[in-house]
Formats: C-alpha cells, structure tokens, sequence
C-alpha cells in the first residue's frame, strides 16, 4: 500500500488506465488531455485532466501502431508546446498562454520516448514526460535472473515501473504501479522502492546535457541485444533506455546506489537509492523534493520542499529563482494580502527555504559552462562547502538543514550569485543570517570561520549581493541619483534582529564626473557586456571611446551572431582586427576596428575569457575559462589549430581565466581558478611551473595576471583572498603575498594602516592587476569598489583610489605627450573610471590620481550597428587601449600608430 504521508497520490482515471494496463487493446485510438500549469516554486508541468502538475509529467502507456490524441491547454504564462522526437506527430505549433492546441502522435515504433514543451530551455524546468510504446505482441522485455539466464516479461509481469528523467544534475521521478492504475510523483532525487524478487521496469530519459546512468549491484541486457550491463550512456539533447530488472537479484535486499557515472554530475547531486525491502516489507519509495513543499510560500509544509535557479545569461539574473518574477510582485507595497507586502525585493537571485528542503540549479538559459560553487554559509552547516570541480552544462541540486544564509556563486562567471536564505520557523521575529547554534555567525570559501554576521565585512557581502543581482540598485550617471533600496526584512544577525533596508539603504547624488584634462592616444575599447540592444536576445556590446574628445564614437552589437557576453579583447600587430571572446558562450569574434563589422565568429571552447597575442608572430592565444587549456589560432588563420593543456592529464581542469604573455613571447602565465596557482607554459606547450597562490588558503582563486615590461615579476590578483602574489618571473617562486586588506577590520570595518607604509588602504576582491608599460605601477581593479595602486619598485601599496561597484577591468594605453593612463570599468556602474599613474611624470606613483570620467551611454552621434535597449553602458569588464603600447607589442606598431607616441613609450624598458 502507498505512503500518504510520503506524497499524494495521483490515481489517474479512464483514459490512464487504459493507457497503463496490460489488457489494452492493439491499434487503439487515446485521447488525453494535458494541462501546462505552473508549480509553487516556479517551476512548470504537465497535468493530466485537472490533477495536480506534476514533474516528471504523466507517463502514457501504449501499444505499438496506437495513436494519441493529445489536446493541451496551456495555463502557463510562456509559450509552451507538445513535441515527442523519435515518433510520427502531426501539429507543432506552440501556444500562447491560455490558448488550447491539439497534437496527433503515432506510436510507429516500440521503445521509450520523451514529450516535452518544446519552449527554448523553459522545458528543462519541468515540461517533460514520457510516453512508453511496448510491442504489440509477445514479451515486451527481458530481465537477467540471478543464476545468468533471460526471462521474457510480458506487461502483466511487471510489479512497477519508475520513470527517472535526468535534466541538468538532478533526477525527476515517477512511480507506476500497474496493477491500480496508480501514478505517484517521486520528484526530486528519490529512493524509489521494492521488495526482492519484485519485478522492476526502470524508464531512464535525459534531455539536455548527456550522462552516464549506473545502478548498483543489479544488471540487464542492452536494448535489443544479449549483452547484460550496468551501465548506460545517454547521449547529450533527448535519449532514452529502459531495462527490467529481479529487485536484489544475487544481491539480496539494500540500499542500492544509482547515479550519474560521470564524476562532475555525481558531485554536483545527481544520485539516489534503489531501496529493496525483504520478502514481506512493503517495498515503498521514499519522496524527494517537492516543489509544493516547505519553502516559503509552498502549499504543503509537511513536504520536504524545493526551490529552482535557473542559471542563465541574463546580467544580474544569472542565478535567477525560477519564480523570481513572482515574488518580485508579491513584495511590492501594493501586494495585499502577501506574506511578502512591503518587502520590496528587487532582486530575482534570493529564494526562502526551510530546514530540510533542497535547492535545484539548472542551466537552461545559458550557452556556456558553469560551476555551482559555495561563497559562504551558515558555521557547521551540512554539505558545506558544495562544489563542483568541472564546468560544465548542467546543475547542481543541494538539501539544506543549518538555518542562516547561503550564497552559491560560479567559480568561472564569479559575479554570479544565488543566495538562499533557510529560515528556522521557531523564530518569528526575522530571517536567520546565520546559524542560531553558533551565535548567528556564518563561513567563507577562504577559510574565514565563524564571521559574525553583524560584523562589517558579512554587511559589505550582503550589499555586493543586493547591487549586483538587481539593476535597479546600479549606479547609472545618466539619472543623477543613486537611490539603493534593500529589501524590507527583519534579519537576525549575531548582533539582534535587524531591518535590512535601514542596514544598507543609499539614496545620494550622482555626477559623472569631467573627462581628463589631457587626452590620451587613440582609442579605448570597454566591454559593456551587460548592455542590451534590440537586435539580440543576449546581452553585450562594445563600446568604443575616442580619447582625442573623451566621447562614445561607436558601439559594436553585432546582433547577426547575437553577440554573447563580450568579457575581453586584443588586437593584431596593425591594429586593425580586434579579438573578442564570447564568455558565456563558446565563440572568439575577429572585428574590423575602423568599421566595427564583423569579420569571422569562430567556434572555440567554453566560456573563453581573455585572448591576447604572441609578440613575435601575432599567433592569437585564448584562457578557456570553462575547460582546462589556452587555444592558440596562428596569425592569419581563422581555426584553432593547437590546445596547450594547462593542466596534466588525468588531473582536474584548471580553467584559466586572465593570462598574460611575456615579452619575448616565450611564456604563457595563467592564473588557475580551480586549481588554485598559477602556471607558467612554454608557447611550444610544457608545463614549466606551478606555484599554489593566497598562501595556500582554500578558494583563493587567482584570477587575472600582471607582469613586468622585463619578465621579471608576475603578479597575481586573488579574487576571493584579497591577495596579490608576486612570483619570480623565471622559476615562478613564489617572493611576496602583499595583503590587500590588511588595513581593514572585517569586524568594525575601520581602515588603519596596519603595514606601515604610510597608506590606509583596502581592496577588496581584487580582478584585473596589469603592470604599466613602464614597469612602474601595477593598478588592481576591485569589485568591492576600490582602485589599488602598488609600486613595483617596493612592492607595496601607495595608493587607494574610489571605484564604482563592481571595479573589475583595468588596463594601460598611452596619454598624450608621454606616460600613461590606466583604463578602469565597472560591472554597475556606466562610466570609465582613468588613473593617471604619474601625473606630474617625476617618476614617483604615490600621487597617482584620478584624472576624470567618460560616460559609456551613447549619444545621438554615436555610431552603432544595432539600438540601445536596455542597461546603457552597464557590465564594464574587459579594457583594451588602441594602440597597444605594452612591452613587446609596441615595437611591432605600425609607423602611423608610433607617430603618436613619445620616444619612451615606443620602447617603455629602454636599449
């Protein structure tokens, strides 16, 4: 008999139990009528004849040459189809909400197949089921007994059937029993159960990304063949397999594992057990997560629950619940009745559980590859940290039971945010922020334990979370104020309950600011890469800056390729093609740089992030961030013809991200993300050093490089340490770790310089570090919204600077008459930030300043190949100066760019 305590169980009349019983009649006529409904946390389903919606949705029994009538109804607020690839289907069309469409479907051949909604990645989120054809005569399977021989199975042979879908990183279930015409919804990650000698039909079906499915301790025959197994690959987009199995055949009763045999996939949650009771239990499964269940606003609180982020490419939105929208309207002012009114929460990355519910990501808007990866959470929370050590398309599902907050992030895109907040109902004063058994205090990716959350820098975390995951709280020039509005929310923090509106509310004015009183040379290139245009469903541009009249003279879409996330950029020996990677994609454009046409879009790996070229040969290197090595394409090529692993095989990827070259160009220098170090390769390939970066702290995450005009020293900026480690150019030894935040108390948040160097400074989370030209400066660019200057000569900190939030881009182009300007960006922020390193050129970089600001948003002149829609000049990331006046590249000018350029710049080291 069934749990109702585990779940409710669907009995699905009339034409279910046709569909499911073993009696039906061959060539049959069925008519089903499906609803698309949309589910408490967002997420969307199939419903049959007014049941409940359910994932997977339900499964649909016939026989070989039947045909299906399916009429749907779509009540969902997205377009939504019906589409079973592998059978014959007459009607396609998809429909608009609250529209009806009818679908004919031909069971033309046995086997198992999938029906799914058909909506652009939205069918990933819930609209899938199966449809399962058996023969129409004799046995419709097979099953290996325990003594290694075949037994036939005819449908009426069959104690149960599971349906398990594997989507992203999870399992979605369904349990059918055949003799009651009974469905029941396992959901999320279940055990499904029975007991020995129970005969077992498991319907294995993937869409989206491949795996490999495996169960433990049980093996069956190949589709069609003899050969027994235990493990399946399924291919990546739609594939399916079912198999029979004897429950604990040779093995006897257990917990039986099955998952996902690709590590990564396994890692990231994608397992369950096979629980086979002895002769006499009741052989039930045991539920997972319910999207019904208890999370906030969940309709049934006695039900482990489950919340979903979609990961997507959508700036703030990358981690975006799937029901963002809604709780964004039930915490307006205006929202009578909600348990949310007033709240006003304006970002769509936060979501509200309770202990014991789980946590579902899912990448089904996004074209590259990413990490679901701890930030912070509650001290001594359960599976903490969660991680996952390859990118890839797919997820992450998590249960969670300590309350307080949990911010997940991507190791590769690591300005992603999710955070959930796990709310212990016995405290109706506030959400938890941090874990009631220690005091409310919570534990960082770096190793930092028990922060109190009242403490200055967990209030810095939260207010970067709050800007970076809602636009509204962004710094746009263009409106001359900053009006910052948190959520109303009683928190409890280790220091009382507090509002965290009155916590971390702005409202001052804005200026953007006057341009620099003397020019710079040539150009300067801004990756605006979270600006919208109306030509193109992904997010990005470039924005190009003439610093002859500091103006925005041109803005590069390129809408025909939907241009993805534009992240960085070089150029070639003449400059006049410039190199763009695609960072939430897989593509590295080549531009015209008078025109701003595209020349080539060329298919690379992942998520690749910055490209530079060799000195010696113009041969274009590209970090593919999402994979495990640096591209190569030689000059005047336009395909990849070379992979330079950056990391030994058989070992984890070490996803590159900001590398820099030397000189000479005979050294490639990466900082490793996942790995933690920084590697130093020969251009010829070979690794020649590896030196662990943030003194060997947890998650330091070395993210960009920086190296002398000479090779000498290489600097590394760690992101999540707030660290620059500067190594011996030659060897890689590792000389200095110079603290970013020394002079910071994370507790109080007062700033004292602590190192005596006559600076107060700070600098937290620190990106791009490059070098001047001249070797005199490195200028660190960091999101916590400061601007770093270090003097190369001591390798200390001169000077502190303001930055926007989101400071992430920095790089060096030429100024007028002589010396140079560092180019800043922000991600929130729509200006461009430049630093004159030596203002009055005496050599000493202590009174490095801010010499003024260019607006990125365009104006009625500025030349475009597509309009300005949304988010104008936001996402400043990747910086590139025309003409490149670095070390080694600036001797390869043409004569007309050297014109411009004092006698020092053209050679920064000297003879």
């Amino acid at each position: 008999m069934l749990s109702l305590r585990e779940s409710v169980t669907i009995i699905v009349f009339a034409v279910i139990t046709l569909l499911i019983s073993p009696f039906a009649l061959a060539a049959t006529t069925h008519n089903v009528t499906l609803t698309a409904e949309t589910l408490p946390n967002g997420q969307v389903g199939y419903a049959m004849a007014g049941n409940q919606a359910v994932i997977p949705g339900p499964a649909l029994f016939v026989k070989e040459g039947d045909t299906v009538h399916v009429s749907l109804t779509n009540n969902t607020s997205i377009k939504v189809g019906f589409k079973v690839p592998g059978l014959a289907q007459s009607g396609s069309r998809k429909i608009n909400p609250g529209k009806t469409e009818s679908y004919r479907i031909k069971a033309n051949k046995a086997g198992s197949f999938v029906y799914h909604g058909d909506s652009n990645g939205k069918e990933l989120l819930g609209l899938f089921g199966a449809i399962i054809v058996d023969k129409a005569h004799g046995p419709i399977d097979s099953y290996v007994d325990g003594d290694g021989s075949t037994i036939p199975v005819k449908a009426n042979d069959i104690d149960k059937h599971f349906v398990l879908f594997m989507v992203g990183s999870t399992f979605w279930g369904t349990e059918i029993i055949p003799s009651g015409a009974q469905q029941k919804p396992l959901w999320a990650n279940p055990n499904p159960g029975a007991v020995e000698n129970d005969i077992v039909r498991f319907h294995i079906l993937s869409i989206g990304p491949g795996h490999t499915f495996h169960l433990h301790a049980h093996r069956w025959l190949k589709t069609g063949t003899s050969e027994v197994i235990d493990t399946k690959l399924l291919e990546e987009g739609i594939d399916t397999h079912s198999f029979t199995v004897k429950a604990g055949t040779g093995v006897g009763p257990g917990n039986w594992q099955y998952h996902c045999h690709l590590i990564a996939h396994m890692e990231a949650g994608m397992h369950g057990s096979f629980i086979v009771d002895p002769v006499g239990g009741d052989g039930a499964s045991v539920v997972g997560a319910s999207p019904y269940g208890n999370i906030l606003l969940g309709t049934k609180p006695n039900e482990p629950g489950v919340v979903t982020f979609e990961v997507s490419d959508e700036p703030a939105s990358w981690f975006r619940s799937a029901r963002g929208d809604a709780i964004v309207e039930l915490s307006k002012p205006s929202a009578a009745g909600s348990p949310l009114q007033g709240a006003d929460i304006k970002t769509r990355s936060l979501e509200v559980i309770y202990p014991g519910s789980s946590v579902n990501f899912i990448m089904s808007d996004t074209n590259g590859v990413h990490t679901i990866s701890s930030l912070l959470w509650p001290t001594g929370a359960q599976h903490m940290p969660f991680d996952q050590t390859s990118a890839y398309r797919g997820g992450g599902f998590v249960t969670l039971h300590t309350p307080g907050l949990y911010v997940f992030t991507c190791k590769v895109h690591p300005f992603m945010f999710a955070a959930v907040i796990v709310d212990d109902p016995s405290t109706n004063d506030g959400l938890d922020l941090g874990n009631p058994q220690s005091n409310h205090t919570i534990d960082l990716v770096t190793g930092i334990k028990n922060l109190p959350t009242s403490s200055d820098l967990a209030v810095r975390l939260l207010k970067t979370f709050f800007i970076a995951t809602a636009p509204d709280n962004w710094q746009d020039y263009s409106s001359g104020q900053w009006n910052v509005k948190y959520p109303n929310l009683p928190l409890i923090t280790s220091g009382g309950v507090v509002n965290l509106s009155a916590l971390l509310n702005v409202n001052e004015a804005l200026s953007a600011g006057t341009v620099p009183q003397k020019r710079g040379v040539g150009e300067v290139w801004v990756n605006t890469q979270f600006e919208k245009t109306a030509g193109k469903y992904k997010p990005g541009t470039t924005t190009v800056v003439d610093t002859a009249n500091w103006t925005v003279k041109r803005k590069v879409a390129l809408p025909q390729i939907n241009n993805n996330n534009p992240h960085n950029m070089w150029s070639n020996r003449d400059q006049s093609v410039i190199y763009q990677t695609q960072w939430f994609d897989n593509k590295l454009s080549m531009i015209d740089r008078e025109s701003g046409k595209l020349l080539k879009n060329i298919t690379v790996g992942y998520s690749p992030s910055h490209v530079m070229t060799l000195p010696t040969n113009d041969n274009i290197t590209i970090a593919i961030n999402g994979e495990n090595g640096i591209y190569m394409i030689p000059a005047g090529k336009t395909k990849v013809e070379k992979m330079m692993p950056t990391q030994a095989h058989g070992h984890i990827s070490a996803n590159p991200h900001g590398h820099w070259i030397s000189a000479d160009g005979s050294k490639i220098v990466t900082p490793n993300i996942n790995t933690h170090d920084i590697g130093i390769y020969g251009t010829n390939g070979g690794i020649e050093a590896r030196t662990p970066t943030g003194n060997n702290a947890p998650g330091a995450h070395p993210i960009a490089i920086g190296m002398m005009p000479d090779s000498s020293k290489i600097y590394a900026a760690n992101l999540l340490h707030h660290t620059l480690s500067v190594l011996d150019g030659s060897t890689g030894t590792l000389l200095k770790t110079i603290e970013l935040i020394k002079d910071y108390d994370p507790l109080t948040g007062s700033i004292v310089d602590k190192d005596d160097n006559g600076v107060e400074a700070i600098g937290i989370l620190p990106i791009q570090s490059p070098v001047s030209p001249d070797g005199k400066a490195v200028v660190i660019a960091s999101m916590g919204g400061q601007i770093v200057i270090i003097d190369t000569a001591t390798d200390k900190i001169v000077k502190s600077l303001p930055c926007d939030p989101g400071c992430h881009g920095a790089n060096f182009g030429a100024k007028e008459g002589g010396g140079y300007y560092a180019y800043v960006t922000t991600k929130f922020g729509n200006r461009l930030t430049v630093v004159d390193i030596d203002p009055n050129g005496d050599g000493e970089i202590s009174d490095a300043a801010i010499a003024g600001y260019i607006s990125l948003v365009d104006t009625h002149s500025t030349a475009k190949d597509d309009m300005v829609s949304g988010l104008p000049g936001f996402g400043g990331q990747g910086v590139l100066a025309v003409p490149n006046v670095y070390n080694g590249w600036v001797q390869n000018l043409p004569a007309h760019w050297k014109e411009g350029l004092t006698t020092a710049q053209q050679n920064p080291i000297g003879d």
